[in-house]
């Protein structure tokens, strides 16, 4: 025997051969020749043979052609039926050209001429066993190349919608089932939500959620889902293949997929490449969830600011909101990315941050501002830029914020910047600043009517702003200009404005008094 040989013994020397040849002395022969270096089992015949596949797993099957009950042909078509994995090789003494091709056609690896030769039967063994296993590292390299293009897929998105339909095609072009769903569970509402139901059917997709306790086991979990999804566990179970998503050692949801009777059943190594997906899955939607909880409070923060510099002048009180509403929806319409209007809603939201630095007698004051007043209030929007600056996360805003009182005439204030020199977000946050402003009762004046604001804007289109988000703005206003309004109109509760000089002897007056 060769040093080849022996040493791919050692690295075989668990795998399991079934011998299946009617002929004792032969049988005999390939059972003593290869009992050294693997398992061998044997069966006087084909059937036998069947029986002993379904109690015990094989590696490879030497089977005889001519035996009876069953012969080696209808063996090997059922070996290639229900166990794809299995390599066969053929004995024959009938060993004919039409033989060997129905033989190698039906997916035998090779075919032995009888009287079998011991090296002829080594020989066929070692190659078969040496290129299954390297079918199996192509196999085990293919399955890490789907996972490594899996993960990166799903990591290119932290929007939990985003992720389930990339998780959903993913998973379906892999496995090809008949069904497949993901509920997603929500403790702290006590909630399963079905995210997604598809079909080979096609048909509307089937969304809804049903309550289930916070400290749900996984059988539990299991039920509601399926339960959301209106069936039960597929018959047989081979045709059914579900798994928890778990991360931090808690559910967060569950995934199932089924096959029709008309497909294969789902494979052991299936079943472990979902629970490797699964703990991707769980993991990759954890973080979304976190990530939009952090987004939501990150907002509410904002909001909540926005709100305190608003309040300061019940006449803008919700400036700032509604502000936000013109814009996103206005940058909605001109076809802006998910991440532009993400910018725009927080710097909509602060871009009037800086007026907390003006007095209380230029900012509330009822009547005209002199020229010193304006001059004050032309400051605001540095002041927020400066304010901002101090939070790294939102310094994409300050160029919007800075420049939401610039004209694209370059007229406008701080700087005087001007056209191109504008963003969009900028431009358009101006003309959205600029309309609420005019709708909305001021202290030195009423409310104007929608369409006489909207006059006012037409007539500076050009030149205070955007010719073409002028144009847009209108458009977008007369549509749905009363479906955007969300400020309630607040009466003003008037209060002593006291310039500085005025301060200081209030104080000292304060003081007498007391």
């Amino acid at each position: 025997m060769s040093e080849y040989f022996a040493d791919t013994v050692l690295v075989h020397s668990r795998v399991k051969v079934l011998v299946v040849e009617d002929d004792t002395t032969v049988r005999n022969f390939c059972r003593h020749l290869l009992r050294l270096h693997y398992d061998v089992a044997t069966a006087a015949n084909g059937r036998d043979a069947v029986d002993m596949l379904q109690q015990d797993n094989y590696d490879l099957v030497l089977t005889d052609l001519q035996m009876p009950e069953m012969g080696g042909i209808e063996l090997l078509r059922h070996v290639r039926e229900h166990y794809p994995a299995i390599d066969v090789v053929i004995l024959t003494a009938f060993a004919t050209v039409d033989t060997a091709r129905q033989a190698l056609k039906l997916g035998a690896f090779d075919y032995l001429s009888k009287p079998v030769d011991a090296s002829d039967l080594e020989r066929a063994v070692r190659r078969c066993l040496e290129l299954r296993r390297i079918r199996h590292e192509k196999e085990r390299l293919s399955e890490l190349l789907v996972m490594h293009r899996f993960s990166q897929a799903i990591a290119t998105s932290l929007d939990t919608e985003t992720q389930i339909c990339q998780m959903t095609d993913f998973l379906w072009q892999r496995f090809a089932p008949e069904s497949l769903a993901i509920s997603l569970f929500y403790p702290e509402e006590s909630q399963l939500t079905l995210q997604i139901y598809k079909t080979r059917m096609g048909g509307p997709v089937r969304v809804g959620h049903v309550d289930l306790a916070a400290d749900c086991d996984t059988d539990q979990l299991a039920t509601a889902h399926l339960q959301l999804v209106g069936s039960v566990a597929a018959e047989p179970p081979g045709l059914f293949a579900g798994t928890a998503l778990r991360t931090h050692d808690r559910p967060i949801g569950y995934v199932h997929m089924t096959r029709g009777s008309d497909q294969p059943e789902f494979e052991p190594n299936e079943r472990t490449l979902l629970s490797v997906f699964a703990s991707q899955i769980a993991a990759s939607l954890d973080n979304a969830r976190l990530y939009r909880q952090l987004k939501e409070q990150h907002l509410q923060t904002i909001e909540a600011l926005a709100e305190a510099i608003d309040a300061r002048d019940t006449y803008t009180m919700g400036h700032s909101r509604q502000v936000t509403r013109y814009a996103v929806r206005l940058g909605e319409r001109m076809g802006m990315t998910a991440e532009k209007l993400e910018l725009l809603r927080y710097a909509s939201l602060l871009h009037d941050i800086g007026k907390i630095g003006i007095r209380d007698y230029v900012l509330l004051k009822p009547g005209p501002l002199s020229d010193e007043e304006f001059a004050v209030m032309k400051k605001h929007p540095r002041i927020g830029a400066k304010i901002i600056s101090k939070v790294q996360a939102l310094r994409a805003t300050l160029p919007i914020i800075e420049g939401h009182h610039e004209q694209v005439d370059g007229k406008g204030y701080p700087a005087g910047k001007s056209g191109d020199e504008l963003s969009l977000e900028t431009r358009i946050l101006a003309i959205a600043d600029a309309f609420e402003a005019m709708t909305a009762d001021r202290a030195y004046r009423m409310a104007m009517e929608n369409e006489k604001a909207l006059q006012v804007l037409i007539r500076g289109r050009g030149t205070k702003w955007d010719e073409q988000l002028v144009d847009a703005f209108v458009a977008m206003i007369r549509e749905e200009g009363s479906t955007l309004r969300i400020r309630t109109r607040l009466k003003q509760t008037r209060v002593p404005l006291i310039k500085p000089r005025e301060e200081q002897q209030a104080v000292v007056s304060a003081d007498a008094r007391d």
